[in-house]
């Protein structure tokens, strides 16, 4: 006569304790390990601290999401440092926030596909005001492979020189910058400077009160400073000059046609990746051409069959 065969009730508590026993044993990069990746910059631009633009990267863990969930670093901007800091690799200690913002870009876009996989939903409004029609939409993020953008060697390392067309012509003689591209610090400073412009801003108690003694009402719009900011920040010198207070006095008297020519200039030459698509409404046809928004769905998983909220 055959022993009786245990219970598989028996079995399974002690399998499923070596598996946990086993997990908890495993170090955490073997659990969530990195991987290769290479920059849009190639590291052409980082002193070659970065050889070929070689790194590593791995999709994001809990205490990133904990990160993601903290209201106040997202408020500020840091959210996007942290994630780097701790889902990106980069040889010779070189610091994060000194990427390009091309760079950081693709490596945003990158660490969610790794993270989460790469069909990406999200709401967008209709911009047709009659329509006003919000739908899910969504897109496959290994379409931005597709756009990359490497560094233009020809015109060799920053800073790059730019001729401006319209103080040219008005001084009659050739006038020049020198400017560089934009680094994560930039961006940093930038929001800095927006979240300080906020707290000196007036109240509503205070512009009522300003109203109530006849003093001049002070509009609650805004005037958007990012395209100086950004001048301030990559024209290094101008004409050979480098003396900061004088850049900014003469970015405050330029031309448009000549801020336009340091904008195209910039956007032909940064190294990154393209995140402009374009969507169709399906209830009124309207075409709408903008950047895939990072939005909160972008630091969630897609859900089948949900609807992106």
């Amino acid at each position: 006569m055959s022993e009786p065969q245990k219970p598989e009730v028996d079995q399974k508590p002690v399998k499923e304790a070596s598996v946990l026993d086993e997990i908890l044993s495993k170090p955490a990069d073997s659990l969530i390990p990195w991987e290769s990746a290479t920059l849009p910059s190639q590291g052409v631009y980082y002193d070659g601290k970065i050889q070929g633009g070689a790194i590593e990267v791995r999709g994001w863990g809990i205490q990133t999401d904990k990160i993601l969930a903290t209201t106040r670093l997202a408020q500020s901007g840091q959210s996007i440092n942290y994630v780097l800091e701790n889902c990106v690799k980069l040889p010779n200690e070189f610091d994060h926030k000194a990427l390009l913002v091309g760079d950081r870009t693709f490596l945003l876009y990158y660490l969610r596909g790794i993270t989460y996989g790469n069909e990406y939903e999200f709401l967008i409004e209709c911009t047709d005001e009659e329509c006003g029609h919000v739908w899910t939409d969504s897109y496959d993020l290994n379409l931005l492979a597709r756009t990359i953008t490497g560094p233009n060697t020809e015109i060799g390392l920053e800073p790059f020189k730019v001729n401006l067309p319209y103080f040219s012509e008005i001084m009659d003689t050739e006038v020049w910058v020198n400017v560089r591209l934009l680094r994560g610090y930039d961006l940093d400073a930038m929001t800095r400077r927006r979240r300080m412009e906020r707290k000196l801003r007036p109240t509503a108690r205070v512009r009522a009160k300003n109203r109530a003694r006849g003093q001049k009402k002070v509009s609650k719009e805004v005037i958007d400073q990012t395209i100086e900011d950004n001048l301030n920040l990559i024209i290094v010198d101008v004409m050979g000059d480098n003396n900061r207070r004088k850049i900014e006095q003469f970015v405050s008297k330029m031309h448009a046609k000549d801020t336009a020519v340091i904008r195209e200039f910039l956007k032909n030459n940064s190294p990154g990746i393209d995140p402009s698509i374009e969507v169709t409404c399906p209830e009124c046809d309207t075409v709408i051409t903008m950047d895939l928004p990072i939005t909160e769905s972008f630091f969630r998983p897609t859900v089948p069959g949900g609807n992106g909220e």
